[in-house]
C-alpha cells in the first residue's frame, strides 16, 4: 500500500503533467468569419395547406456571398410550379456562434428567417428557415477559386428529385436518374429516366449550354417531341466537373446533382 507521505511526494509531479485533452461539446470554433466568400447555393421551399396538400414549390439555384463580417447576399434563378427562371436576390445580415449555429436574416427580396451551420471548416453550409408561405431548405459549398471557361467533353451521370406539373398544378412527385453530355464547344444532350408515383418515361433532348458568370452556366434543350428544358448549374469544382442543376419545363420542375465519370 502507498503510504500518503509517498502521494504527497508525487502530487507536485502529476501536477506538472498537462491532463488528457477532452473534447469540447458544442463545438467552440466558429464566428462569423468562418463563412466568408462565395458558395453555391440550393435554395428549396415547400408549402403545404392545412391538409397536407402541396400548394406551391420553389426551386433555387445560385450562388451566396458572406462577408466574414455581418452580410449575406443569395443570387439565385428560382422555379415555381407557375413561374420559370425568375432572377432572385435575397439579402440581409448573419451571426454565428462559437458551436458553428446561426442565424440569417433576409429582409431585402423576402422576409425570411433561417438557421444557419457552418461545417468542414467553413467550406460547407446548410440553412431551413421559413417566410411564412414556404418552409425552406438550403446547402452549398465554398465555389472554386477560378471558375471553369470551357467544359470538358464528356458524360456526367446525374440525379435529382421534384415533381411532374399540368397547367401549373402537381401531377406527380419523381425521381431522376440518367446523364448529360456536354459535346463540343457549347452543345449538350441530356438522356433520363424519370420514376413517378404514376410511372417511369425516358426523357432525351438536346440543346446548348452557355456559361455565365460566378461558376455558373445555362442551357436550352428540345425533346423530339418538341418540349423545352431550361437548365441552369452552378459549378462546384473549377473544372467543371462536380455541379448542382435545376431543370424547368411545362412538365416539371426538379433540382439535382452531377459530376465526371
Amino acid at each position: 500500500m502507498i503510504s500518503y507521505r509517498a502521494l504527497l511526494a508525487w502530487l507536485p509531479g502529476m501536477l506538472a503533467v498537462p491532463l488528457m485533452a477532452q473534447p469540447q461539446i458544442g463545438g467552440g470554433t466558429c464566428s462569423t468569419a468562418t463563412l466568408n466568400g462565395s458558395y453555391s447555393a440550393t435554395f428549396t421551399g415547400r408549402s403545404l395547406s392545412s391538409g397536407t396538400t402541396f400548394l406551391a414549390t420553389s426551386e433555387g439555384i445560385g450562388s451566396v456571398t458572406f462577408d466574414g463580417l455581418s452580410k449575406v447576399t443569395f443570387n439565385l434563378t428560382t422555379n415555381t410550379n407557375k413561374t420559370f427562371g425568375t432572377a432572385q436576390t435575397l439579402s440581409g445580415t448573419y451571426s454565428m456562434q462559437a458551436n458553428c449555429v446561426g442565424v440569417a436574416t433576409i429582409t431585402s427580396g423576402d422576409s425570411i428567417t433561417l438557421t444557419l451551420e457552418a461545417y468542414n471548416q467553413g467550406k460547407d453550409y446548410i440553412v431551413v428557415g421559413q417566410d411564412g408561405t414556404y418552409a425552406f431548405t438550403g446547402s452549398g459549398s465554398v465555389l472554386p477559386a477560378t471558375c471553369p471557361t470551357t467544359l470538358t467533353a464528356g458524360t456526367y451521370p446525374v440525379n435529382g428529385t421534384g415533381f411532374g406539373l399540368t397547367s401549373g398544378a402537381f401531377s406527380s412527385t419523381f425521381n431522376v436518374l440518367g446523364v448529360l453530355q456536354f459535346v463540343g464547344t457549347n452543345t449538350i444532350a441530356l438522356n433520363l429516366s424519370e420514376a413517378t408515383n404514376n410511372g417511369t418515361k425516358n426523357i432525351s433532348a438536346t440543346g446548348s449550354y452557355t456559361l455565365g458568370t460566378n461558376c455558373s452556366a445555362t442551357a436550352q434543350l428540345t425533346d423530339s417531341s418538341g418540349n423545352t428544358y431550361s437548365l441552369v448549374f452552378e459549378f462546384t469544382s473549377g473544372n467543371g466537373n462536380n455541379f448542382i442543376f435545376s431543370s424547368s419545363s411545362s412538365g416539371s420542375v426538379y433540382t439535382g446533382t452531377g459530376r465526371v465519370l
